[in-house]
């Protein structure tokens, strides 16, 4: 088996599908994009929008977000959990998989309890900004009275280019991140504004906010607002549903002048204490072309095996069906078609775009998922 078709599962690992449609007396017929390359090409520029300059250095930023401990804290543990068995680009090590299956097993029990009253903990001055220092390697806060601007219902981060290393760099400072605090009754919401300053006028990036509502034996989140690189703009509205022994997500993304939309739908269950089981349902549309893969994985805590089969419709037609059990693979040109390196190209663009959406989202989460970690 060629390398590349060994190398398509780690990048979901333990993302599947199985499409009963196929079967019967009504068998769906092979379909393959009218341009595969070109199909890789529009999934390639759907990460635009994420590539800018204020957008890379607020990621870094966000590690120094002051927080609370707050019920945002109950979903960050179960992203933390699925992200390197979702989206890693190598196989885990048996240590390492009997980890993240005990975490993600813990996360899927969510907490319960009132919100915070605020988002940031009492030794946080709100109307705070806060600056990169070269000498010690962190952000530190200032005096509101002596470095003003900042939200007077939150925080405000310097932005700076980065160096080679990804670390700030102190005399460049090219826009700011505020990160407010809006939160109402049971429902914590955190709204983050990113602004590059080195135009003129400046240009707004990022803006978008982060709900988390727990109850008893419940917690959701949605995470709602766009994203830019100056010149095209994302959409997104996200959100994530969480009771006890079940999490479902479900990410959505638009870049509208392109007719370009993404759907990433993900249900995580455990059916006993042995056994996770992901539901997954992706849909890429570019125009009239619409790609999917749909379907179920599951996974034994016990001996770590795995089963899986893959579909991926193209207009609703079979692309390609792949086959997992116990780490060997094997891939299927629907209704019998030969899979071509053009072919190949583009499955490889599709399994990486469901591991880049997840990773996106992570990114977008991140500042207030954080929370009480």
């Amino acid at each position: 088996m060629p390398a590349r078709h060994r190398s398509l599962l780690p990048y979901l690992a333990v993302a599947t599908a199985l499409l009963a449609a196929a079967c019967g007396d009504n068998p769906l017929q092979p379909k393959k994009p009218a341009d595969p390359l070109a199909t890789a090409a529009n999934i390639q520029a759907l990460g635009t929008s994420f590539t800018s300059l204020p957008f890379q250095s607020f990621s870094f930023a966000t590690t120094y977000v002051p927080t609370a401990a707050s019920p945002m804290a109950a979903l960050r543990p179960l992203l933390r959990a699925a992200q390197p068995t979702l989206v890693t680009r190598r196989a885990l090590s048996l240590a390492e998989s009997r980890l993240a299956a005990t975490a993600l097993r813990a996360a899927l029990v969510p907490s319960s309890g009132a919100i915070a009253a605020s988002i940031f903990p009492p030794a946080v001055v709100l109307g705070t900004t806060y600056t990169w220092n070269a000498t010690t390697f962190q952000y530190e806060a200032n005096d509101p009275a002596v470095v003003p601007g900042a939200p007077s219902n939150g925080v405000r981060f310097i932005l700076y280019a980065l160096d080679l290393a990804g670390q700030p760099i102190a005399t460049q400072p090219i826009g700011y991140a505020d990160l407010m605090d809006e939160s109402s009754g049971n429902t914590q919401t955190l709204h983050v504004l990113v602004v590059g300053t080195t135009t003129d006028p400046p240009v707004t990036y990022l803006d978008y906010a982060v709900s988390v509502t727990v109850g008893t034996g419940t917690a959701s989140a949605a995470v709602v607002g766009f994203i830019t690189d100056g010149i095209e703009r994302l959409d997104f509205n996200a959100a994530i549903d969480e009771t006890s022994g079940s999490a479902t997500f479900d990410i959505r993304f638009d870049v509208n002048a392109a007719d370009a939309h993404v759907r990433l739908r993900m249900t995580l269950t455990a059916p006993d204490q042995n056994t996770l089981r992901l539901a997954i349902n992706f849909r890429l549309q570019f125009g009239s072309e619409v790609v999917t893969v749909t379907g179920t994985q599951t996974l034994d805590l016990t001996t770590l095996s795995e089963s899986a089969t893959l579909t991926v419709l193209v207009d609703g037609g079979i692309y390609a069906t792949i086959t997992e059990t116990d780490g060997s693979i094997d891939f299927a040109g629907g209704g019998g078609q030969e899979l071509t390196a053009d072919d190949l190209t583009a499955l490889g663009a599709i399994f990486d775009a469901i591991a880049t959406t997840f990773q996106q989202f992570d990114a977008l989460f991140a500042p207030a998922g954080s929370l009480g970690a």
